[in-house]
Parts: structure tokens; sequence; C-alpha cells
């Protein structure tokens, strides 16, 4: 038979230290866990605001290329009709064709018509060759017979006044040589206006730039950006991706204009050239991710806050239950060693009667160990013949009984049972209720003692009562005043007869008498038989 391994008993230092490394190791997965959902949501608000921008830029992207294409449409039918009017540039219907032109595009804030030299022949405002002759676009026309749709630099009217761009073609003589130019002039501020339109929250920013990267557009505006048109200037991730071979390009800096961190799209128009740049902020895109890291750091904290007052709570009733069980196996222990040493037999059964427990007196009172005795029939441990049918009415009655009562408690049970030895005893039991704490029965407990001896004493005592009972009833008694004679001491009856009285107690009690001399009456007999034989040997020595 294999040995018992000992049972190793938890020490409240083992405890704290294991609810400790518990609280530990779950408030740390719960904060990795945090962690690990907030570092997917904000990649997720990341990659919305990547396909935002996108999006953005596609959109801005086609605006400014249907915008672009209803002017070179524009230009290009200015262009036809201007080369196949008679005189050309010079003929004078072309003014009026250019600004019904002009009124129905609405976004163009002149139209004009020049000459080989660059004078404006027909149009707004017309000036000198200066004003149009030596601009870089109607250069690059004048040399460039293939050049089609070109777009200038930003530049500001004569006056100073607002930035515009100038888009112009070609006008070519029947004989395919330069005659001169179309030109519409765009203002800046109206690209403002359009790109403004575009949602891209409170902090977010939206620029166009030429061919030659020269700044035309950025919204919203900021202080001092005027200084800054037609500036050239674009640096890092913002240079790599502006040369990288791709139409589409993302990245994220910060911007050196308002220090805001942005999640930019690059797009490149083609036929002209420009760079649409969209930038949503980090404080827009990412608020809503903020407010939910925000939330989870409180709720991760009071998580955290929750465990380890639910864990010293625990530590606290565990200390506590700790003490109990002490106190309980103290006075466990304390009762055993009552019921082991007992006389009586303390047992107890559940609620259909089969025995749970019995103390080792049972050796004694009955012969059998508590082992033995526990796996008896009924029968042969019933209290007597008919204690079987009395354990099977009162846990009948225990069952219907109220919970918390004990309608036995005071009845005993007396009988004579056997011992292993075959021996009679005589047996009393009391037996109580174990009423559960939500009144549900649990079971029965009871102690056996043995009467044997206490019968037997109460049987001589019974016998004794008896025997006395009847000696006084044969006890005749005397009472009143006797008449008794001051002389001889005798005593006169009902009938008035004197006698001795030894004969008249004799006749009246149980008693009977035997003669004998008191000392004092022996000395006194004693003298009066030496005085007569005094008196007699006087009167012999006469004769």
């Amino acid at each position: 038979m294999n040995a018992m391994l000992p049972t190793r008993r938890v020490t409240p230092t083992t405890f704290a230290r294991g609810m400790r490394s518990f609280l530990i190791a779950f408030n740390l997965l719960m904060v990795a866990f945090a962690a690990w959902a907030l570092h997917r949501s904000r990649k997720h608000e990341v990659e919305q605001a990547s396909i935002t921008t996108l999006n953005l830029a596609q959109v801005l992207e086609e605006s400014i290329k249907g915008r672009i294409r209803q002017i070179d449409l524009a230009l290009l039918s200015i262009k036809e009709q201007t080369e196949h009017s008679p005189g050309g540039p010079f003929n004078k219907s072309l003014g009026a064709f250019a600004e019904s032109r002009l009124a129905r595009l609405g976004m163009v804030d002149a139209l004009r018509i020049t000459d080989r030299e660059g004078r404006v022949l027909h149009g707004a405002s017309p000036g000198t060759s200066a004003e149009v002759g030596q601009r870089d676009f109607f250069q690059a026309l004048k040399m460039d017979p293939q050049a089609g749709l070109v777009v200038s630099r930003p530049a500001q009217d004569a006056r100073g006044g607002a930035w515009a761009l100038t888009l112009a073609h070609r006008i070519e003589a029947p004989d395919g040589t330069f005659a001169g130019v179309i030109c519409a002039t765009l203002t800046l501020e109206q690209l403002g206006r359009a790109m403004s339109l575009v949602d891209v929250g409170r902090k977010g920013s939206i620029s166009l730039r030429g061919e030659d990267l020269d700044l035309l557009v950025r919204y919203p505006a900021f202080a001092g950006q005027e200084k800054l048109i037609g500036s050239t200037q674009v640096f890092g991730d913002y240079l790599t991706a502006v040369k990288s071979s791709a139409a589409t390009a993302q990245f994220s800096a910060t911007s050196v204009v308002d220090g805001q961190r942005r999640i930019y799209t690059l797009r490149k128009l083609d036929a002209p050239r420009f760079y649409v740049l969209v930038g949503l902020s980090e404080e827009d895109y990412l608020r809503t991710w903020r407010h939910q890291a925000a939330f989870a750091a409180v709720a991760v904290a009071g998580l955290v806050g929750l465990t380890l007052a639910m864990g010293w709570l625990a530590r606290a009733a565990w200390l506590r239950q700790l003490a109990d069980q002490e106190r309980l196996a103290a006075q466990e222990a304390k009762y055993r060693l009552l019921a082991e040493n007992a006389l009586d037999v303390i047992w107890t059964m559940d609620p259909d009667g089969r025995l749970t427990y019995v103390s080792p007196s049972v050796v004694r009172q009955r012969g059998w160990t508590p082992e033995e005795f526990m796996h008896l029939g009924s029968e042969s441990r019933a209290l007597s013949a008919n204690g079987a049918a009395i354990i099977q009415e009162r846990m009948t009655r225990s069952r219907q009984a109220l919970p918390g009562t004990q309608p036995f408690e005071q009845d005993l049970i007396q009988a004579t049972v056997n011992r292993k030895d075959g021996q009679q005893i005589q047996v009393e039991a009391q037996w109580r209720i174990v009423w559960g704490e939500d009144g549900r029965l649990m079971g029965f407990q009871g102690v056996t003692r043995d009467v044997t001896e206490r019968k037997r004493l109460e049987a001589d005592r019974e016998d004794l009562i008896r025997d006395l009972t009847q000696a006084l009833t044969e006890v005749k008694q005397l009472s009143g005043m006797l008449p008794i004679c001051g002389q001889c001491k005798k005593v006169r009856d009902d009938q008035g007869y004197w006698s001795q009285i030894e004969t008249y107690l004799s006749q009246h009690t149980e008693a009977t008498f035997t003669h004998g001399l008191c000392p004092e009456c022996t000395a006194a007999f004693r003298q009066e038989m030496q005085a007569r034989r005094d008196q007699r040997n006087p009167d012999e020595r006469q004769g």
C-alpha cells in the first residue's frame, strides 16, 4: 500500500504571492490586450485616412482636369475660329466671339488674343507687347509649334494685384507660321475657392503646384502665403514622392508651415502637369481614436483598480476563512476529543437514514468498531424491534416539519439492544434534526447512552422503596397519653387492666424484649444479695 503524500498547507504568504502573481499577470494581459486593440484601431484609422486622402486627391484631380478641359476646349474653339477667320487674329469679330466664350466659362477672369508680337488684339484690358510678349508661355508657344496647351507660372497682374495662371494655345497663320496666342487668365483665388469645397477637416491641407513645383494654391491659407506663391521648395518625403515615377504616392510628414503631422497623398496630373497634395491631420483623423484610447485607459485603470480591490477583498476573505477554518479545526479537534473519549455514542445520519459518523465510544457500548457498526443492517443496530419503524416515522415527520424546528429533541427513545457478544443492554437515544441555512433538511444527529447500570440502580431503588413502604404499613404506632404507675411502672390499657410495660409494648408494637441489668441495678442487686447473705449468716450462727 502506497504511503499517502502529506497535504501541503497553503500559508498566507504563499497565497498572497500567488494572488499577487495572478493579478499582475491578469492586469498585464488586460493592458497588453488594450494596447493591441488600440494599435489595431490606430492602424485602421491611419488606413482609413490614407484611403480618404487618396479619394480626395482623385476628386480634386478630376475637378482640376475638368476645369482645364473646359478652358482648353474654349481656347481651341477660339483658336480654330481665329485661324479660319479672314485676317486671322486681326479680325474684329473675334472680340465678340471671345467675350461670348468668356461668359460661358464663368471661371476665367479674362480671354485675350494677341498677334505674333504679343500685342493684345482682343479681350479685356488690352496692353502693350510687354504685357504678353515677354511672358514664358508666349515664348514657349512661339518657339514650339507642337507645344499644345501651355500653362504659365503664377504671376501678378501689371498693377501687382491678384495672382493668376495663364493657359494659352498657339495661333498659326495659313502657312503654319506663328501668328499669335489665345490665352485665358485663371486667378489662383478662384482655384482656392474650388479647393476649399473639399472637406479635409479642421487641420487638414490641400496644395496645388505647377509643372516646375511652383506653389499655386494652398488651403487653408496661412500668414505670409502670398510671399511663397511660385516657390519651388519642397523637402523630405514630399520631394521623394515628387521624384518617384508613380502617379500616386502616400507619406506621413510634419508640415514646416504649421507643424501639423499629416498623412498625405500626392497625385500627378499630366498634360498639363500639376501636383495635387491632400493631407489629413493626425489631430483630426485620430480624434476618435484618442477618445477611444482615453476611454480604454480609464477602463483599464478601472479594471486594474477593480481587480486589485477584488484581490484585496479575496485575500481578506481567504484570511478570514483560513482563521475560521483554524478555529473550526480547533473546535472540531476539541469536540472530536470529547466525542472519542465520551461514554455516550455520538452519531449522524443523512436525510435518507444512512449513518455518516459514529464516535469510537461505540466499541465500549456495543462492541463493534465504528466502521463495523456503520456497515451493519438497520435491524442489527436498531434500538428495539420496533426501533426501525420509529426512526422511519420520525424521518417522515421531519420532512414535513417546519424548517428550524426540533419536534423530537426532548423525546427520548428507550430500548434494549444487543451487544456484539450477545449481551443485552439498556439504552436511550436523543436525536435532533440538522437544518441548513436555506431551511433544507441536512440530516440528523444524536446521542445514544448506555443506561443499564442506571436502570439497575433504579430497580434496586424501587425495590428498597417498595420494602420500606411495606414495612411502614406494618408498623403499629403509639400515640396519646399512657397511664403508668409511678411506683411499679405498670401501664393501664383501654380496658382498665394494669400490665407490665413490657407486656403492653409487646401487644401494641412489633418489639420483643430481653431482660438484663444495667450497671447501677447490677451494683444495687449485688448489695441487696450481700445484705441478705449477711442477714442469713447471723441467724445460722445463733441456731
